[in-house]
C-alpha cells in the first residue's frame, strides 16, 4: 500500500540526491591567491649584506592537529519492488535519507571511534537516531582494549557466516542497503594481546543484540505461524549469567593466516517455538577454525565450526538441532583488475531421525545436508572510479538462489553513486525463496564530507 503518492513519495529523493550532488562541481575547486609570493623589486642594484632585499618570515610552529577528526556523509538509498501481486504491490520499499557522523580521536595512548546516524524514512514515515559504534581504546606495545559498542567480524566467508556469531541487519541487506550496513554493533569489551607473531582476542558483550529480521506487511518473508497469529521475539534477560564471551587465537602459519575461535552465548538468530508462538533465541556454543592464504596463484579460504545447540538430542523442534559446518573458498585476479571467486559450503544436521519426528505435520523440513554454491565477480574501469560486481548463490538442496549485481562509480573524490538490483528465487519457506517478492532495483547516492 502506498503511503504517499507516487509523485510526492518520488519528490524528497530528488531533492536529497540533487542537494548531495550540488557539491560535486565545486569539489577540487582552487583556492584563491592569496598565498602567491611577492613580486621582485624594479632594479638590479647590489645591495649591502645587512639590508637584505626581502625580509624573511618569521618562524612558525607546526600546526597542531585537532582533537577530534569529524568526518560523516549525506546518503539517500532507496529501493522498488520489481516482482509484484495482489498483496505486495508495486512500490518503493524505502526512501531512506540518511545523516552520518563520524569522531575520531587518536591519542598516543587513549582514542575514540564513533559513528552516529540520523535517519529519516518518509515513505514508511519513521525517524530515527542509530549509534553504529561509540567506542574508547587505550593502546599499549602488547595490549590493547576496546570498550564500547563496535561491529565485530570474524571469519573468512563472503556473505556465508560460520564463526561469525555477531548480529546482523538482514532487512538492510534484502532492501539494498550499502553492504556495510549488514553488520550491526555489540556493546562489548574487547581486548587483543600480541606475543611472539600471535594475536590472542577475547571478547565480552554483556547486553544481547539479535538479528533484525523482516517483520510487518512491507517486506513479504515465511511465517511458521497461522496468519492471524500474535508473534512476539523474547531475547534473553540482560543478566550477567547470559552474557557472551568469544576468543579468537591468529597466527602465520606457512603464509597462511590462521584462526581458531571458540564462542559462547546465544544464537543471534531467534527459532520458532510453535506452543507459545514466540520467536526465541537459544544458547549457542561454538568452536571453530579459519585460514587464508596463497595457493598457485589464486587466494585459497576455508574455515570450520561447530555448532552445539542446546537441543543435543535434535527431538525439540523449537531449538535448532547441532551441527558441522564447513566452506572452501578461491579467489584469483586477472587481467585488467578483474577478480573472480568461488565457494563450496556444507552444513550438516546431526540427529536428523530425531529432528524430522519432531516438526509439526505439514511443516517443510531442511535438508540433513545443505550445500551452498556461490560465485562473485568484479572489475574496475576508468582509473578505478567505476566498479562493477556480480554475485550470485545457489542452493542446489533447496533449489533457492541470490543475485545481485551492482554498478558503482565515483563522480570526485567526495561523491559516488551505486545502482543495483536484488534477486531473490525459490520455493515460499526457503531461506531465499522467501524473499521472492522482496527482488528489488536499489540506488545510493552518497556525499562524503
Amino acid at each position: 500500500m502506498y503511503l504517499w503518492s507516487r509523485k510526492w513519495t518520488l519528490l524528497p529523493a530528488i531533492i536529497g540526491t540533487f542537494i548531495i550532488l550540488s557539491g560535486v562541481g565545486r569539489a577540487g575547486a582552487p583556492a584563491d591567491g592569496s598565498g602567491s609570493a611577492v613580486s621582485e623589486t624594479a632594479g638590479g642594484s647590489t645591495r649591502q649584506p645587512d639590508a637584505p632585499a626581502t625580509e624573511e618570515p618569521a618562524a612558525t610552529e607546526p600546526k597542531k592537529p585537532p582533537f577530534f577528526e569529524v568526518h560523516g556523509f549525506l546518503q539517500n538509498n532507496s529501493s522498488q519492488r520489481i516482482n509484484t501481486s495482489s498483496r505486495f504491490p508495486a512500490e518503493l520499499l524505502k526512501l531512506e535519507n540518511r545523516a552520518q557522523l563520524e569522531l575520531i580521536h587518536s591519542g598516543t595512548k587513549l582514542g575514540w571511534h564513533s559513528k552516529t546516524d540520523f535517519i529519516w524514512d518518509p515513505d514508511n514515515r519513521f525517524s530515527r537516531v542509530d549509534a553504529r559504534e561509540a567506542y574508547l581504546t587505550n593502546k599499549s606495545s602488547r595490549l590493547d582494549l576496546t570498550l564500547g559498542k563496535e561491529i565485530i567480524t570474524w571469519g573468512v566467508g563472503d556473505l556465508i557466516f560460520l564463526t561469525d556469531v555477531f548480529p546482523k541487519d538482514w532487512v538492510a541487506f534484502i532492501t539494498g542497503a550499502p553492504i556495510e550496513y549488514l553488520k550491526k554493533g555489540s556493546i562489548a569489551a574487547k581486548a587483543d594481546y600480541y606475543v611472539r607473531g600471535t594475536t590472542v582476542e577475547g571478547i565480552w558483550i554483556p547486553v544481547f543484540e539479535g538479528d533484525t529480521l523482516p517483520a510487518g506487511n512491507k517486506l513479504a518473508f515465511f511465517s511458521p505461524f497461522p496468519p492471524d497469529a500474535s508473534v512476539r521475539e523474547v531475547d534473553p534477560p540482560t543478566t550477567f549469567g547470559n552474557s557472551q564471551v568469544g576468543l579468537r587465537v591468529s597466527r602465520m602459519i606457512h603464509d597462511y593466516d590462521t584462526s581458531l575461535y571458540l564462542y559462547s552465548g546465544w544464537d543471534p538468530r531467534p527459532s520458532p517455538n510453535f506452543a507459545s508462538s514466540s520467536l526465541e533465541h537459544h544458547r549457542l556454543k561454538m568452536p571453530g577454525l579459519s585460514f587464508q592464504g596463497p595457493f598457485r596463484g589464486s587466494l585459497l579460504s576455508g574455515e570450520f565450526a561447530y555448532y552445539r545447540t542446546e537441543d543435543t538430542s535434535g527431538a525439540n523442534p523449537a531449538i535448532p538441532n547441532p551441527s558441522l559446518r564447513w566452506l572452501l573458498g578461491l579467489e584469483r585476479t586477472l587481467t585488467g583488475n578483474r577478480v573472480v571467486s568461488f565457494q563450496f559450503y556444507q552444513e550438516l544436521m546431526t540427529d536428523y531421525g530425531a529432528y524430522e519426528s519432531s516438526l509439526p505435520v505439514g511443516f517443510p523440513s531442511e535438508p540433513r545436508l545443505d550445500t551452498v554454491i556461490t560465485a562473485r565477480y568484479r572489475d574496475t574501469l576508468r582509473g578505478e572510479t567505476v566498479k562493477r560486481t556480480i554475485f550470485a548463490l545457489y542452493r542446489p538442496s533447496q533449489r533457492d538462489y541470490f543475485i545481485n549485481a551492482e554498478w558503482r562509480q565515483d563522480l570526485s573524490d567526495t561523491v559516488w553513486y551505486a545502482l543495483g538490483i536484488n534477486l531473490f528465487g525459490g520455493r515460499a519457506w526457503t531461506t531465499y525463496g522467501q524473499f521472492e517478492k522482496d527482488s528489488n532495483l536499489y540506488v545510493t547516492v552518497r556525499r562524503s564530507f
